[in-house]
């Protein structure tokens, strides 16, 4: 992790991603950081000290059980929030977080600001929405009895915000189905037209699909 000391692109990130309109009161210690591809925002063991407000770069949050195997909570690009779970609870993180590409952030002290932050009704409506957010990615990608077809649809439209497949083994830890189950659904959508193919192994949710 690096933190970028250089307070007028700082200023400047603030602005353009609009991070003070999540808050009425003002918040103090913003710093600007970047994670290289690979590298863990956030990790069971160790506590989260800040919010982290994603700018850009793609992340991805997921368990491990106790075989070792993972098991996926939800992917993300620029406007995901870290933290949330944390504030609310005061305790470690219970997930991994994981760069999957390099990742720029903003990031702001949590036990700090959480004093005024606890009486910011605008802030709090907004760790609601993003704690309500990841509740409802986690539960849309549980439902095991549901056609792997259906999962993947719905991961595209009502989850994944840029509605992009990065990739067969990326669905695989957010569909829990096998790389032959995937790839046979992924060649009948695009076959139907409602999966566009735009790159190796990358595909995008047509235009017709977007709306259910």
């Amino acid at each position: 992790m690096e933190t970028i000391s250089d307070s007028r692109m700082l200023q400047e990130r603030i602005k353009s991603a609009k991070i003070h309109t999540h808050f009425e009161s003002h918040p103090q210690g913003f710093q600007l950081r970047r994670y290289q591809k690979g590298e863990l925002l956030t990790a069971p063991f160790w506590p989260l000290g800040h919010f982290l407000f994603i700018l850009q770069g793609r992340i991805k949050i997921y368990g491990l059980r106790e075989d070792g195997s993972s098991f996926s909570i939800s992917r993300g690009v620029h406007g995901a929030m870290l933290g949330d779970m944390e504030f609310a609870r005061r305790g470690f993180p219970s997930f991994y977080t994981e760069a999957l590409e390099e990742v720029l952030c903003i990031a702001l002290p949590i036990e700090e600001n959480r004093e005024v932050l606890q009486r910011d009704c605008t802030f709090l409506r907004y760790l609601l929405s993003c704690m309500s957010e990841k509740v409802f990615m986690f539960s849309m990608i549980g439902r095991s009895a549901q056609p792997v077809e259906e999962k993947l649809l719905t991961f595209l439209r009502e989850i994944q915000p840029d509605h992009m497949l990065h990739g067969i083994s990326a669905g695989l830890m957010q569909l829990h189905c096998s790389r032959r189950q995937l790839q046979r659904v992924v060649r009948k959508l695009c076959e139907q037209g409602k999966l566009e193919k735009t790159g190796k192994g990358t595909y995008r949710l047509a235009e017709t699909e977007k709306g259910g």
